[in-house]
């Protein structure tokens, strides 16, 4: 196999300078090909050849050995999903080698530049979709408290699987939800601690809301639109929510969260 001519270019232009007639004539149809398919792409120098990038990634290239001209897509798996295309050139796994005087189609070279932002575009999303996975990982982990937890598994309690299941609601519906160990039970708090989980039920699950650790000596009633009767009030700052066990707290999720998203509204 014949080797890569090493060319000392700054630009594509200069690249071209340095080939021969008839390459040169070959790769500038292929470079017109690409800009055609790739408006926005930058051209440059890579690895001593003639590269395009597209949104900051790598695109494609192409270059000149001492007895043909190549074209690379940048990427180990466009040539294997673009093979009936390929099938009258030789083919490596990111090489495409073509005759200086046979050169590559203008459409199969710009299918081949669609076909590698498609594959970008794909990385891209799955790049994105893994950030956003991350970020929300890392919240839930800033969310939870270990303490809690640990308290959960040495907690003598028959509803124990039910207010570990309540506790994920209430961490469920804001990100600026925190849970602590307050008031000998799992509590939780946005800028002030809000809920606290009554233990001394053991028959259903109870919580009870409050305004923080300070009573208000302004406190009024808080306006909750409760439908489903959940709410017990036990002074102008405290109410009890009675969720009860098992089903029902599955079917009094919705209303219970509406709760919970007002509570924290007016803390």
């Amino acid at each position: 196999m014949a080797a890569k001519l090493k060319i000392k270019a700054k630009s594509i232009d200069e690249y071209l300078a340095a080939v021969t007639v008839d390459q040169r004539a070959a790769l500038a149809k292929v470079r017109r090909a690409i800009k055609a398919a790739a408006p926005q792409a930058e051209e440059g120098i890579s690895y001593g050849l003639a590269a395009f990038r597209l949104g900051g990634k790598p695109l494609v290239a192409f270059g000149a050995s001492t007895n043909h001209c190549a074209f690379y897509p940048m990427s180990g798996n466009t040539v294997a999903s673009l093979r009936d295309e390929l099938k009258d050139y030789e083919t490596s796994k990111g090489t495409i080698r073509f005759a200086a005087d046979k050169p590559l189609p203008a459409a199969l070279v710009r299918k081949l530049v669609k076909a590698r932002i498609a594959e970008n575009e794909a990385q891209r999303e799955v790049s994105d979709e893994g950030k956003k996975r991350g970020a929300k990982a890392k919240s839930a982990q800033s969310q939870t408290d270990p303490a809690v937890a640990a308290f959960l598994r040495e907690l003598d309690h028959p509803l124990k699987k039910e207010i570990d299941a309540v506790r994920l609601i209430i961490l469920g519906v804001s990100s600026e939800i925190r849970e602590g160990i307050k008031w000998n039970g799992p509590s939780f708090r946005t800028t002030e601690w809000f809920a606290t989980v009554f233990l001394r039920a053991r028959d259903k699950v109870q919580l009870i809301f409050h305004k923080g650790a300070k009573v208000k000596d302004n406190s009024t009633k808080t306006p909750i639109a409760d439908p489903s009767g959940l709410i017990e009030w036990l002074a102008a700052d405290r109410c009890r929510v009675t969720l009860g066990a098992g089903t029902e707290i599955h079917a009094k999720r919705a209303a219970f969260e509406a709760i919970v998203r007002r509570w924290i509204a007016q803390m």
